[in-house]
């Protein structure tokens, strides 16, 4: 029997990552965007699950006023540090 796990926090951050980054006028090359994406999810607590059920649980949380401004904040935050210091067009 294979062991499925996945952390859900990837989803819920790649599903508001373009906005935010855009909103913060943050470059959005696969470089600014990944350093962004990786910074955040050090940032926050995973939210790792193995069954269908778990999966609901937490897609229903993330839709909670709090984690959602909890997810937009982590990332906000994430895109000021790279916007700063950005990583594409380095030699």
């Amino acid at each position: 029997m294979a062991v499925e796990y996945r952390n859900l926090m990837e989803d819920i951050v790649m599903q508001n990552l373009d906005v935010v980054l855009e909103g913060a006028g943050c470059c959005t090359c696969d470089y600014c965007k990944s350093d962004v994406a990786a910074w955040t999810l050090n940032n926050l607590k995973p939210h790792y699950v193995a069954t269908r059920q778990g999966r609901l649980m937490v897609k229903l949380q993330s839709y909670e006023l709090q984690s959602r401004a909890d997810v937009i904040a982590a990332i906000s935050e994430a895109a000021v540090m790279v916007k700063s210091n950005p990583r594409h067009g380095r030699s």
